[in-house]
């Protein structure tokens, strides 16, 4: 019985990707033809000499009718229920592309390659393009082992999610200032929910964390550089809706982190905590107005509220200046803003 070529040139694939794996002194381990349900083989990389304990599944497609017209990438056609397999799987997956007539094999990380698309509004994806010079060589190996680093951090954050609900002051810290930095908590629902809770936290450095990745949330409908991607949306919308449910404590504790804090600039907490009190405006204009004629609050509280109520417009806030000097209640905290104002 003759074996069809195309079992031996997706054979040949695998081989050559096993010979540039064992060549970087990494671990390639096949996955036995017949269990093959879309996953070629494991790759594991070694580092410094040692066995990192990573994996990376791979998917090898070999031929070079893969190869575009130009020669420049390679083109595979994919379908929903590849894509939903790959994307599901507990290790990232690679998709991997050989050439044989020229002995060139490239990559391209799958769920990096469909968030790009996603990110983008390209969501009907039929075919993933894997760019001819993303080569596996030793040094692509040694991306691969970032890429398996980095998808790693998953069990991290999880641990850093449970660290937030901890006893200890510096447990919760840390936790929080994970899952508020990394690139793949930063956007979580969960973590936008985390820092509601953590808005109270009686320690005021995570409070402010919390306070940011708040506005970072509602913040996104403003200032995103791609208003009409869909993911985005749907994150601001959550954000809006849990700031929407904020009562009057954690309202004022959001404004009294913001006594010694910025009003502008991208990275000031003046800024997001405006965005935040956008969402639940009525309840915030309440205690604004209690805060500001307030003689026994903090001047630069009661300033903050002034501006808050203003929306943070300069000029509104400067067109205040006589009317606030002339309010008995209001005097002490004009002449700290705005000085005698002859």
């Amino acid at each position: 019985m003759k074996r069809p070529k195309s079992a031996t040139t997706a054979r040949a694939g695998v081989l050559f990707l096993e010979q540039a794996v064992n060549q970087h002194g990494s671990i390639f381990r096949p996955v036995h033809q017949e269990d093959d349900v879309g996953i070629d083989g494991f790759i594991e990389p070694v580092v410094d000499d040692e066995a990192t304990g990573s994996l990376v599944a791979v998917q090898v497609k070999s031929g070079d009718s893969y190869l575009s017209k130009e020669g420049k990438e390679f083109v595979i056609s994919v379908d929903a229920k590849h894509l939903k397999y790959w994307l599901e799987y507990m290790v990232p997956v690679v998709l991997v592309a050989h050439a044989p007539s020229k002995g060139i094999m490239s990559w391209v990380s799958v769920r990096d390659y469909v968030e790009h698309e996603r990110y983008h509004n390209r969501t009907s994806i039929k075919s993933i393009r894997i760019p001819i010079h993303n080569q596996i060589t030793k040094g692509g190996i040694g991306n691969l082992a970032e890429l398996a680093r980095l998808r790693s951090d998953e069990r991290l954050l999880l641990r850093a999610a449970d660290n937030c609900l901890s006893a200890d002051t510096s447990e919760r810290r840390v936790g929080f200032q994970i899952l508020a930095n990394h690139p793949d908590s930063r956007q979580l629902r969960l973590t936008c929910l985390m820092a509601k809770r953590m808005l109270m936290d009686h320690d005021s450095d995570i409070a402010k964390d919390a306070l940011f990745i708040l506005g970072y949330g509602v913040g996104r409908k403003r200032w995103s550089w791609n208003p009409q991607n869909q993911a985005e949306i749907s994150q601001a919308r959550f954000a809006q809706e849990i700031c929407s449910q904020l009562g009057e404590a954690e309202i004022r504790r959001a404004l009294e982190l913001c006594d010694d804090e910025l009003f502008h600039g991208p990275d000031a907490l003046g800024e997001r905590l405006f965005d935040v009190l956008t969402c639940c405006i009525e309840r915030a204009e309440e205690l604004l107005e209690k805060v500001m004629h307030d003689k026994r609050q903090p001047i630069q509280r009661r300033a903050n509220a002034i501006y808050l109520s203003c929306e943070c417009d300069d000029d509104v806030y400067d067109e205040l200046r006589a009317d606030l000097l002339k309010d008995p209640l209001m005097r002490d905290v004009a002449l700290e803003m705005f000085g005698s104002g002859q």
